[in-house]
């Protein structure tokens, strides 16, 4: 009896407990409900999180290639520009390199007749010496005339070969700054964007925002200046002076002079006196200084000569010579110098040069000393007045990549959920920017880029140095492709 009564008593519940049983199981199913949705919810922001990154990535890799598209452009013609340059003073070289070899023939055949008078007198310390030295003028003398024919065919080719490169780098320049990046670009930041994510594609609105960039990219910093048919050009007058200053040592100042009272003294140079012209004189004198109030210096002639490089021969004058014959002021040294390298061109052995250039002692025609052919300066691009090219004021240009959501391959695209667990997406698509900048720094740190002044150099057309680099897509720009419903 005691033994059955306890077991009774074990098997009885408490008061209350019976209508509490199954809850526990509600609270399991409850739990794994919101366990399974957020997994599905953390597998959606992982996917769109992953495509995002892909996108901006994509985007990046567009905008960067857009603007490292212009910056090569923009080097390409800096380079061709450069080349134009280098042209010109070889042009120069040549025209220096005649006059110099005329003025130098006009002196031996006058030394020779000089020192053949001398060796005619019957004074024999006199005559002997004056006769070896006629002999050796006169071989002088033969050898530059023989030398001077063939020398002129050569230079007169080699100057229409570079006329003929500076029309067509200035071509390749030109077309460098006018035809990059208009489609092309566009094209080119589209199919970056679909090589790096597939279906992904650069917007309608983006393509319109880039093709305005692109055309301010010109129309905001770059200057055309075209030759002037007549009178003078401030841009042309920055190229010559640019041309002018590169100069090698020859071309710029060739004169001489020995010391004391009497001297032998040469004097010559090359200028470009006009866009299209350059202009070279030598002479060689001796000077016998004296004081002004028994005349003034002495000069007496012993050679001469002059060439010019020119279009078409129509007689062009020596003088009056580079402004006017107040020379050329470098903006550079900011000092001037005097025309054909500091020539007086009051001088009486000057105006023999200039009307005399080809060495009329030997039958020469002052044709001849006209190359003709060439065209000089040509139309060009640079920079706009104020316009630097330093880190923050070149050109932008954005790129507005965008892909369907669907291709993000969240659960609803993949069917890992349906019904009431399917998370429907608040966008249909997903869409980025992303900004690049074109802009201009020379190494100043490595040898061989940096300036020997040391100085910092501005950007320009006629220096190689364009650079780009990803920014930060400025807020008009981004305002103005009104991404606010998309995913940024």
């Amino acid at each position: 009896m005691g033994v059955q009564a306890l077991l009774s008593n074990r098997n009885r519940t408490a008061p209350g407990t019976r209508k509490h049983r199954g809850q526990a199981l509600v609270l399991g199913m409850v739990f794994l409900l919101v366990l399974a949705v957020g997994t599905v919810l953390l597998f959606n922001t992982g996917q769109v999180v992953h495509r995002k990154v892909q996108l901006t990535n994509a985007a990046d890799a567009a905008a960067y290639s857009v603007a490292v598209q212009n910056a090569r452009a923009w080097n390409l013609a800096a380079y061709m520009n450069r080349g134009r340059v280098a042209n010109e003073v070889a042009v120069a070289q040549f025209v220096s390199l005649y006059s110099w070899l005329n003025h130098l023939n006009t002196a031996s055949f006058i030394l020779k007749t000089f020192f053949e008078t001398l060796g005619s007198i019957p004074f024999p310390p006199v005559a002997i010496p004056a006769r070896i030295l006629a002999t050796a003028f006169k071989i002088a003398d033969q050898t530059l005339k023989s030398i001077r024919g063939p020398a002129r065919q050569a230079i007169q080719a080699a100057i229409t070969v570079l006329d003929e490169f500076n029309r067509l780098w200035a071509y390749v320049a030109i077309t460098a700054i006018t035809a990059v990046s208009k489609a092309d670009a566009i094209f080119t930041a589209n199919e970056i964007i679909k090589a790096n994510v597939d279906q992904a594609r650069l917007t309608a609105l983006g393509a319109t925002v880039l093709g305005s960039q692109l055309v301010a990219s010109q129309s905001n910093f770059i200057d055309f200046h075209r030759l002037p048919r007549f009178g003078q050009s401030e841009p042309f007058n920055r190229y010559r002076n640019v041309v002018m200053q590169s100069r090698d040592r020859f071309s710029w100042n060739r004169g001489q002079s020995t010391p004391g009272p009497v001297k032998f003294a040469t004097y010559g140079g090359t200028d470009m006196v006009n866009y299209d012209r350059w202009v070279a004189m030598d002479t060689m004198q001796i000077k016998i200084d004296l004081p002004r109030w028994l005349g003034g210096d002495i000069e007496l002639p012993v050679g001469w000569g002059g060439a010019q490089a020119v279009d078409r021969y129509q007689n062009q004058r020596f003088l009056p010579g580079f402004n006017n014959n107040r020379g050329w002021r470098s903006p550079f040294d900011n000092r001037r110098y005097g025309i054909y390298g500091g020539m007086n061109p009051r001088s009486y052995i000057t105006e023999l040069a200039a009307g005399d250039p080809n060495v009329s002692l030997h039958g020469g025609k002052a044709k001849d000393a006209y190359f003709t052919g060439y065209r000089g300066l040509r139309d060009y691009h640079d920079l706009k007045p104020g316009q630097k090219g330093t880190p923050g004021s070149g050109p932008v240009f954005t790129v507005e990549a965008t892909l369907d959501m669907r291709e993000a391959r969240t659960s609803s695209t993949v069917g890992l959920s349906s019904g009431r667990m399917e998370l429907r997406e608040q966008t249909r698509q997903l869409s980025t920017l992303a900004s690049a900048e074109v802009y201009f720094e020379r190494p100043p740190t490595l040898n061989l880029f940096r300036r020997d002044d040391g100085m910092r150099e501005w950007g320009s057309l006629f220096s190689p140095y364009w650079q780009a680099r990803l920014i930060e897509t400025p807020a008009a720009v981004r305002n103005s492709l009104g991404l606010a419903g998309g995913v940024l």
